[in-house]
C-alpha cells in the first residue's frame, strides 16, 4: 500500500477544533488527534476524552498535505475555536490575527 499524507480536523467536546497534518496510517491514524499539547495531554489524562476526527483531504505527495494544512490553518486563524497556534512556518497564529495584508500585484 502507497504512503499518503492527511489533513485532518480534530473537533473537542467544547466545540473547539485543531486542523492537523499526518502520515500515519491504520490503527495508529485512528488513534491520533494531534500534536497540540493541550491536546496529548486529555487523551493522556482522560481516554474517554470525546473527541472526534475527520479526515479533510488524504495526498499522494507531502507538500499538497502540508500546503492544504497551512491554508486551512491561516483561513481560519481568525477563528477563538481554532486551538492551533504553531503555524508549520514556525510563526504563532495568535500574533498573527491583526495582520492584513496589502494588495499588491507585482
Amino acid at each position: 500500500m502507497k504512503k499518503t499524507f492527511k489533513v485532518y480536523c480534530t473537533y473537542t467536546p467544547e466545540g473547539k477544533y485543531y486542523i492537523g497534518f499526518s502520515s500515519k496510517s491504520g490503527a495508529q491514524y485512528e488513534k491520533y488527534f494531534g500534536s497540540s499539547k493541550q491536546i496529548l495531554e486529555i487523551i493522556k489524562n482522560n481516554p474517554n476524552h470525546g473527541y472526534r476526527k475527520i479526515t479533510i483531504g488524504e495526498y499522494e505527495k507531502k507538500s499538497h498535505a502540508k500546503a492544504v494544512e497551512a491554508m486551512l490553518q491561516w483561513n481560519n486563524r481568525h477563528d477563538e475555536r481554532m486551538m492551533n497556534d504553531m503555524w508549520n512556518v514556525r510563526l504563532r497564529l495568535s500574533h498573527l490575527k491583526e495582520l492584513t495584508i496589502p494588495k499588491w500585484k507585482p
